[in-house]
């Protein structure tokens, strides 16, 4: 991939790519599923997850083409409140059925609503991409509070703690890049790319969009297990000029605007 886009911008095309600090990925239940199976949309979907022969054609075809150690995927958001067990492995154990009819039964009762975790990254592959110059470090996740737990969903722990841990982890601990490269592949490098003019840099007449953080302390806390953590390290939060985090307590400004 990266050799793609390196020949690409030989090429003279303005190519870049984005990376978060993970080797768990979010995605989608029905991912794992023939692809014949969702053709036509969520209705379709779960109309041959209902009939028995299509049923027992994808559980088949599942099992005889695996792509991905789905055994290990941790259910992270459905219908289904209060699940004692998380992991489709475990499921398949209690219930004493295959991991893939517990993917079908899930998707089923959950009306094919299903968010899922797998850790199925290389963490060689993740140092490669964040050290690399056309690299930019994204959450590639959204924003939540510690409160969003008591609904039961498990979030990626990228939402929580994307950018304090390439702070931690990969500048300060494993001196992967610079503490200047890192804060460029966050604030000015997408700013730009994004063509986000007067955002991105500390300079008279730009927004003030400032992080105060200790690099020496820095560090995200989020786990896959417990991803409603905030960060250590990080004191103050300045958006658009107004504190929005003030020692590290929410100040209660909402001073941000749509780009």
């Amino acid at each position: 991939m990266i050799s793609k886009i390196e020949e690409a911008q030989k090429a003279g095309f303005n190519v870049d790519f984005d990376v978060y600090p993970y080797i768990q990925t979010g995605s989608v239940l029905y991912v794992y599923l023939p692809a014949w199976a969702a053709e036509g949309g969520k209705k379709m979907l779960l109309r041959r997850l209902r009939e028995k022969h299509l049923r027992e054609k994808i559980i088949s075809e599942m099992k005889e083409h695996a792509q991905y150690h789905y055994e290990n995927t941790i259910v992270a958001i459905s219908s289904l409140k209060n699940m004692s067990e998380r992991r489709i492995s475990k499921i398949a154990e209690v219930r004493g059925i295959s991991a893939e009819e517990v993917i079908v039964d899930l998707l089923v009762a959950s009306e094919g609503r299903v968010v899922t975790l797998l850790e199925c990254l290389d963490e060689k592959n993740v140092k490669k991409l964040i050290a690399h110059p056309s690299s930019l470090i994204a959450s590639d996740g959204s924003g939540y509070d510690i409160a969003h737990k008591e609904t039961g969903e498990l979030v990626h722990p990228r939402c929580f703690g994307t950018f304090p841990r390439v702070l931690g982890k990969y500048v300060r601990e494993e001196k992967l890049l610079t503490l200047e490269e890192a804060v460029k592949k966050m604030t000015s490098a997408p700013a730009k790319k994004l063509g986000l003019a007067n955002r991105g840099i500390l300079q008279k007449d730009f927004a003030a969009d400032i992080v105060v953080f200790d690099p020496a302390t820095v560090q995200d806390k989020a786990t896959v297990e417990n991803p409603y953590q905030y960060a250590e390290g990080v004191n103050e939060v300045i958006v658009n000029g107004k504190l929005v985090l003030k020692d590290g307590k929410i100040t209660g400004e909402t001073a941000g605007e749509l780009l």
